[in-house]
């Protein structure tokens, strides 16, 4: 089918900027409902079945229903945003700050911050989490601004089209330093028996199927440790994917008391979501939005032509 589709609105609504039915019906009804802006400037409202021209504008407002259980108590506190736009603002968490309110934090996670952030500027924003990263684990993270953006980028997750890219310091040295080659650890995951929170490679039904990849960047040996820096990629989303996953494999990340030892110089796992590779849910535009590795981070020499260059970062 031609991509103008004879300039049928509904049409391309549904294949241009891919609406669902629901939210064209939805919008049919709003009060903004579908405008038409021709290429004189000339506004009017119009039906799915109405006919646009080459250079007209079509304006949709989608409907926003908020529910009282998603609704956030705004608490100001620190903030790092790398992007932002009408639907979605990224930002780089710091270790140690949880993602949205959970038992004992109500009032300090990011959504918390987000959520005060946007009251301040008058804007009515519940902040919806898409994806998530431990406490413990720093980096970029997404929130979408209004449920049909929501929606679309959990669907690019699914697809693999929304990516994070991450890096660990793990213990240990690889034979295939320097290769550039990718590995894949496909080791089932599932919970420990009566301990809260911790995984296990487990066969099924306890453990279900997860997939890591992962190549190493560099290997270094500080205070008499020997340790590697890895970037890694998870296709599905076990809980401590990664960690359980580079524990298995010999490579414990480093400062991981967990699944590996604690250390009293990293005092937490040293796990960092470095990038995120997406897609504008309706203007279609790819970008690779980053985080700058933490100071709590062993210090590697990291090739970054190399990396930027490279097929992950989109």
């Amino acid at each position: 089918m031609p991509e103008t589709v004879n300039g049928i609105i509904g049409k391309l609504l549904k294949i241009k900027m891919k609406l669902t039915v629901g939210e064209i019906s939805h919008a049919k009804f709003h009060e903004g409902g579908i405008r038409l802006i021709s290429n004189y400037g000339h506004e009017k409202k119009v039906t799915v079945k109405d006919r646009a021209q080459p250079g007209d504008m079509i304006r949709i407002t989608l409907a926003d229903e908020k529910s009282d259980e998603e609704r956030i108590v705004p608490c100001e506190g620190p903030l790092n945003i790398l992007y932002e736009d009408h639907d979605l603002v990224i930002v780089d968490k710091p270790a140690g700050t949880v993602v949205h309110p959970s038992h004992g934090h109500y009032f300090d996670s990011e959504a918390n911050y987000l959520a005060h952030y946007y009251k301040e500027k008058g804007v009515d924003v519940i902040p919806r989490a898409v994806g998530r990263l431990d406490k413990d684990t720093s980096g970029v993270l997404m929130f979408a601004k209004n449920r049909p953006a929501a929606g679309r980028l959990f669907r690019e997750k699914d697809e693999n089209v929304c990516r994070k890219v991450y890096l660990a310091a793990v213990h240990g040295h690889f034979a295939d330093e320097g290769s550039e080659m990718w590995n894949e650890i496909s080791l089932p995951i599932g919970p420990v028996p009566g301990v809260l929170m911790k995984q296990q490679v487990a066969e099924p039904p306890i453990g279900k199927n997860a997939f890591t990849k992962y190549r190493v960047i560099e290997q270094t040996e500080a205070d008499g440790i020997k340790m590697s820096l890895v970037e890694t990629e998870i296709l599905t989303g076990r809980t401590h994917q990664i960690r359980v996953h580079m524990a298995a494999t010999g490579h414990p990340l480093i400062g991981d008391p967990i699944y590996g030892e604690a250390d009293r110089k990293y005092r937490r796992a040293m796990l960092h979501a470095e990038r995120l590779i997406f897609t504008q849910p309706f203007e279609g535009k790819k970008y690779c939005i980053e985080a700058k590795i933490p100071t709590d981070f062993p210090e590697f020499r990291i090739n970054t032509q190399k990396r930027l260059d490279d097929d992950t970062h989109g």
